[in-house]
């Protein structure tokens, strides 16, 4: 079995039907005010709460709240109370303002490290992608049952695979999204896979023992491949990225042509890539120390 240490996303083929991929749409940078009855809802009005903590005064009292969102200081302060007893905000004990507290730091953390993650690993893949003609290196991720493609990176070469970022797949059909899956718990995994079959599919579902049997190879090998198996003429290689206690976290994948220029590669890219997550995990193992 070929192991590496944790670190805290197969690319998929370029000619998936519209039926079978979907994009996710981007938001914009600025929270979308939301309408009438929810803008008047408890999570709502503790958002706002929270939201304010943005500016630069860094503390603030129950009056400058209240008068800042339209609130009633009542509600202000249940909002507050609630919120401190949550770690979310901190009141100060002298000055009796309130300013940010541990659970925002916490969260702040999870983010940048999500994004370090990220960055890292576009990178390596950048790097190892471009000795490779007629090759596509992706990033994807778990979004319950499906898997979604978070960046992707062509190699060199007149002729190249592509999905588009935000192309969203069931997982079990394609080789990201078991490599993916073959990391979850097996319970936990056998079940977001049947939910997953309830909604149906236009391809139809390998028989579900012999999935358990190339989840459990995958973890066994460290890596997962495919040769032709989700579309004719295409081959895929992915390994996973996985967190301390061995969640899935990203997937690095490369789809590649059969053709003679690509002969060998599916006897080298599974060392390739998981070279390339232990360098992404050594990095982002350094970033983390210095952000603790």
């Amino acid at each position: 079995m070929q192991t590496r240490p944790p670190v805290g996303p197969q690319a998929m083929a370029a000619t998936a039907t519209r039926e079978e991929a979907r994009h996710v749409s981007t938001s914009p940078s600025a929270p979308a005010e939301p309408p009438g009855e929810a803008r008047n809802s408890t999570v709502d009005r503790a958002l706002r709460v929270l939201e304010a903590f943005l500016g630069e005064e860094g503390q603030i009292g129950v009056l400058e709240l209240s008068r800042q969102l339209g609130l009633d200081k009542s509600v202000i302060h249940r909002i507050l109370s609630t919120l401190v007893a949550r770690r979310f905000l901190e009141q100060d004990p002298v000055s009796r303002r309130y300013q940010v507290g541990l659970r925002i730091w916490e969260l702040g953390q999870r983010y940048l490290a999500g994004q370090i993650l990220k960055d890292v690993a576009e990178k390596e893949l950048t790097r190892m992608i471009s000795e490779h003609p007629y090759a596509t290196a992706y990033l994807a991720q778990l979004d319950g049952g499906d898997v979604v493609v978070v960046s992707t990176i062509r190699g060199p070469g007149p002729l190249n695979l592509y999905m588009d970022p935000g192309s969203r797949l069931i997982a079990e059909q394609t080789t990201t999204g078991r490599t993916l899956l073959a990391f979850l718990p097996p319970v936990k995994a056998i079940q977001v896979v049947t939910k997953r079959r309830a909604a149906g599919s236009a391809r139809p579902f390998a028989p579900l023992e012999e999935l358990k049997e190339e989840l459990a190879a995958i973890r066994e090998n460290g890596y997962g491949e495919s040769k032709g198996g989700y579309n004719p003429g295409v081959n895929t290689v992915a390994v996973a990225l996985v967190d301390r206690d061995g969640s899935p976290l990203l997937s690095l994948s490369v789809d590649f042509l059969i053709a003679p220029e690509t002969e060998g590669l599916s006897q080298i890219l599974p060392g390739q890539l998981q070279e390339c997550a232990r360098r992404v995990e050594r990095v982002v193992q350094a970033s983390a120390e210095t952000l603790g």
